[in-house]
């Protein structure tokens, strides 16, 4: 039920955040994949808090209203890989020394103990050995992903009462990272910035696993929040003055600019720190050919924010991109596809993830 990594099943791919619900079922059709359905219902402020399930009855019926109003066709199955909220995951590479599956296991549980406040009956946890091009001789590379139980069991709960079927649970930086590295590898490290409706989540991602996650305060809302603050309008208004002129940053006498640059150039700031800080410790990647980050990929509702792309580029001095989650699944992504337009695609790659996961053909990553 718990398996991260592993399952023959078929099943849609189900994103639940703070503030909305996003769905996509992928379809496997002679060895092409195609969008079967795909859907997004907002979830009201105060049902899911922090990660945290506050109000489950209301919120089975917004799940079940995700469901029946889904895009396309029909959902054909029961079966979810639905994801689980990054602030409450531990996500590690380790290096074991060579040993068989069951010496692994047993390794792995030491591991998980010594480096997580929890005890295992606490926990849902899985691993999965991570093959490299550059097969090491001297030991394993193993990918451990733990979450709480009593983050998980809420989750599960909803789902099921909600008539659905979860079979695996994943954590969201696994998922966006299968739908955004283009076959599952790069040869350098990449940092993944998904700018979310009330967190921004950094993954770095090098080789052919993730290395690193951490989460940052700002969000959408809180750019939104901080706009309607500093002009003295209302939360819709600013939201629409910032989708509609964007950031332009080098203008420092734009009212939009002075609003919010003092809080950008403090998630830059961070960010700074954590590229930094991955540098100077850089793990051993089993297939990296460097440790030096040089990209960044972003993903979430916020990717589109005109300007940001380049306030990152030349604060950061980094390539900036924003994420293709078809890169996975069409060789050429048309503008429109069943009704999902290209640019909306970005907010919907932790969705696009779990599909993948649940289309058989995607191992965790490839």
């Amino acid at each position: 039920m718990f398996d991260f990594f592993n399952s023959k099943i078929h099943g849609f791919g189900i994103d639940l955040s703070d503030l909305s619900i996003k769905i996509v079922d992928l379809r496997n059709q002679n060895g092409n994949f195609k969008l079967a359905s795909f859907g997004r219902q907002e979830i009201p402020a105060t049902l899911i808090e922090g990660g945290e399930i506050k109000k489950e009855e209301e919120l089975i019926t917004v799940i079940k209203k995700a469901v029946r109003e889904i895009k396309g066709e029909t959902l054909k199955t029961d079966y979810c890989v639905a994801s689980l909220p990054e602030t409450e995951s531990f996500v590690r590479l380790v290096h074991l020394p060579l040993m068989n599956t069951n010496e692994a296991a047993e390794a792995i549980k030491w591991e998980i103990e010594a480096n997580i406040p929890l005890t295992l009956p606490e926990i849902y946890y899985d691993w999965q050995i991570i093959e490299s091009p550059q097969a090491h001789r001297d030991h394993l590379d193993v990918l451990i992903g733990v979450l709480p139980k009593k983050t998980v069991d809420p989750y599960l709960t909803v789902l099921k009462k909600a008539g659905l079927k979860p079979f695996i649970f994943e954590i969201e930086s696994l998922a966006i990272a299968r739908a955004l590295v283009p076959s599952g590898a790069c040869p350098n490290p990449i940092l993944i910035i998904d700018l979310g409706a009330k967190k921004t989540g950094l993954v770095i991602f090098s080789g052919q696993t993730v290395y690193f996650t951490a989460s940052l305060p700002i969000s959408n809302s809180s750019l939104v929040a901080t706009l309607s603050e500093k002009l003295n309008i209302d939360q819709i208004k600013a939201k629409q003055i910032k989708m509609e002129q964007g950031l332009d940053w080098q203008n420092t006498s734009s009212p939009v600019t002075q609003a919010l640059l003092p809080v950008l150039n403090e998630m830059t700031a961070k960010i700074k720190d954590y590229i930094d800080y991955y540098q100077e410790h850089p793990p051993v990647a089993p297939s990296a050919q460097s440790n030096i980050i040089d990209k960044i990929i972003l993903c979430g509702g916020g990717a589109n924010f005109k300007g940001l792309p380049e306030f990152l580029a030349a604060k950061l001095n980094l390539t900036i991109t924003i994420g293709n989650p078809w890169v996975n699944v069409f060789k050429t992504p048309p503008e429109t596809i069943a009704g999902l337009a290209l640019s909306e695609a970005p907010g919907f790659a932790t969705a696009i993830g779990l599909a993948l996961r649940g289309a058989q053909q995607h191992s965790w990553l490839n």
